[in-house]
């Protein structure tokens, strides 16, 4: 049962509170959108839109709501008025509430989450609109607790507040200006997404913060959920049918030993969690996912709704500390984790697309900023204080974040949405990087071929076969240069500077552990050049890689491609010995293409961009069905 309580209050009895004149507007507006309309599908008999009510009257309907009758699956909790922090706490303000006594005459949040706790609540929606409601989050340290992590229904909240901590709540015309933000994207007028037949609020929450970051207020939107995504209404501008508040929720909501296993890995996820202010890693956010998801691995629905949750949960904060690929390399990451899982149609597939999407999307922001910072500063790409290291890291991150476009660019196209990516943007920033980081387009690790075989495969989506040749012919200089030799994936420190040392003087003799041995970088170039009808340009420089050992790697199915460790077969060459020129390599490449396609797990569009993206979470493995 999906209920909705909206409370707004005009009238205060006590001074300093003085009186309001778009609260009750902003309540009966939203009730009317969400229940009398329908866009919510809330209950209408329980529902309830309260006008300036005292204190015991909205405890009196939240006591009601949450604890008489059927048990509520999503409860949304709306507010108009006054409200304001003390003592470390958030308070909203009733009709008969005494700034001198808050604790005892105005409604804590503290309570409210005690209350949703006790009551078990699976889904719920808060959406504050009061003077420093952003001091809300003080109050969820309630909640964010690992002894808590796991019960049902206490963590699953989504939280929209008006204004900071610090900030008013302004009215305009009789309503809220954040109301009137929300109401926009609830009616349609704003545009949130099109490809998901219903709006939660955290994504809400993002574009009218947003829309009001400018202003003398910014709306702070949160959000906490492990068991899929609040549904807080219907998306008027779905773009694929009627859109619809699906009624299986209940459904994907843990059984009690579902829940005891999520609880147990409590800490290791909170730990994750908290983690994410450092940046995202994907070693780290694997080793906690894939357990779960292996013990699920008989009910897809609750790992994909698991899975799906912790991407609701993890995107926004990773959001707020300003890495630019990092939210897209989280989305992508939750897609990977769920490879095992994917059937044509299924659960987990449809989770799996809607990640996949929203990675794309990610991706395209990130495009857009990294473009803007490059043109007002060219050094935008470096590491901050990196110094000496950046002649060995720059190269990568270079080569990454060509990847991700391509890669980006392969996955709009597959699941039918290319539009999701800009591909003027992304052309944009392709050609600007070449001009200002030409000279860091520079073989160094066999961790760069993933991101080179998607870079590569992505150019023909983006109509930049150029790019793609520039690139490729850098790659091959350099690697003419030093002979082959390359670093291997996962470099760091020390090794990572004994390696540029030996490449500086070009006596690798001493840092036999830090060389790719085989490289999987070398047989990319030579393929891609086949392509690109260049062959004899390597047979000419084929005897400077002799004795080179090269590999492709070929899982033996690519549902488990993001394991740590996969089976497959490894096809390996020696230059020399038993390849000599690039026809040689070719003729063996087509009996691997064979094999290949001969996996019925790439027939799923979900499950061949899954793997796409798993190859550069984890770049000691390449997807070299995306290549020719």
């Amino acid at each position: 049962m999906r209920i909705l309580l909206a409370v707004g209050c005009d009238s205060y009895d006590n001074k300093p509170l003085t009186q309001l004149h778009g609260a009750e507007n902003d309540a009966a507006d939203i009730f009317e959108h969400l229940v009398t309309k329908g866009w919510g599908e809330y209950d209408k008999a329980r529902s309830r839109l309260l006008r300036s009510p005292t204190l015991a009257e909205i405890q009196k309907e939240v006591a009601a709501i949450l604890f008489d009758g059927e048990r509520v699956v999503e409860f949304t909790f709306f507010f108009a008025g006054h409200g304001g922090v003390k003592d470390g706490a958030y308070f909203l303000c009733a009709k008969d509430s005494d700034v001198g006594k808050f604790s005892v005459t105005a409604l804590s949040m503290t309570q409210l989450f005690a209350w949703l706790n006790e009551a078990k609540v699976a889904q719920t929606n808060i959406i504050i609109d009061a003077c420093e409601s952003g001091g809300v989050v003080h109050d969820i340290s309630t909640l964010l607790n690992p002894t808590v992590i796991g019960k049902v229904g206490s963590l699953a909240l989504s939280i929209l507040a008006a204004s900071g901590s610090d900030e008013y709540a302004e009215e305009v015309n009789g309503s809220g200006i954040c109301t009137g933000a929300l109401l926009s994207c609830l009616r349609g007028d704003t545009i949130v997404q099109t490809t998901r037949p219903t709006l939660d609020l955290v994504e809400v929450g993002k574009v009218v913060s947003e829309a009001l970051g400018d202003g003398h207020q910014t709306p702070v939107y949160w959000g906490i959920n492990l068991y899929g995504r609040a549904q807080l209404a219907k998306n008027p501008k779905f773009s694929e049918g009627t859109p619809h508040i699906t009624e299986a929720l209940a459904s994907f909501t843990p059984n009690e030993a579902a829940n005891d296993y999520i609880r147990a890995n409590a800490d290791k996820i909170w730990e994750l969690y908290i983690s994410l202010a450092r940046g995202f890693d994907a070693d780290q956010f694997f080793e906690v996912l894939e357990p779960i998801c292996d013990h699920f691995a008989m009910e897809v629905s609750i790992a994909a709704s698991f899975v799906e949750g912790l991407a609701n949960t993890f995107g926004p904060r990773i959001r707020q500390y300003g890495d630019l690929y990092g939210e897209a390399q989280l989305y992508a990451a939750c897609a990977a984790s769920l490879l095992k899982l994917i059937e044509n149609g299924n659960f987990a597939d449809q989770i799996a697309q809607d990640l996949i999407r929203r990675t794309v999307q990610c991706v395209n922001e990130a495009n857009e900023a990294l473009l803007s910072q490059l043109r007002e500063d060219k050094y935008a790409l470096l590491a901050p204080r990196s110094g000496f290291a950046d002649l060995y890291f720059l190269p990568i991150r270079v080569l990454s974040v060509l990847g991700w476009i391509g890669a980006a660019a392969q996955a709009a196209k597959l699941v039918g949405h290319p539009t999701l990516l800009s591909k003027t943007v992304a052309v944009d920033l392709i050609e600007l990087m070449l001009a200002e980081y030409s000279q860091s387009v520079v073989a160094i690790s066999d961790e760069q071929t993933p991101f080179y075989v998607a870079f590569a495969a992505g150019c023909d989506t983006l109509g930049c076969t150029e790019a793609a040749e520039l690139v490729s012919g850098f790659l091959f200089s350099s690697l003419c240069d030093s002979r082959g030799q390359l670093s291997a994936s996962g470099l760091t420190g020390d090794r990572a500077l004994a390696f540029l040392d030996a490449k500086i003087s070009g006596d690798f003799s001493e840092v036999d552990d830090t060389l790719a041995r085989p490289t999987s970088l070398l047989p990319a170039l030579i393929l891609h050049y086949h392509g690109m009808g260049m062959a004899d340009v390597v047979d000419r420089s084929m005897k400077t890689f002799d004795h080179v050992n090269m590999n492709l790697f070929v899982p033996s199915t690519y549902r488990n491609f993001c394991d740590v460790v996969i089976d497959g077969v490894n096809y390996s060459y020696q230059v020399g010995h038993s390849v000599w020129c690039v026809a040689d390599l070719v003729g063996e490449w087509k009996k691997i293409r064979i094999k290949i396609d001969e996996d019925p797990a790439l027939t799923s569009t979900s499950l061949r961009v899954g793997a796409l993206l798993a190859s550069l979470l984890r770049p000691d493995r390449e997807a070299w069905f995306a290549f020719m």
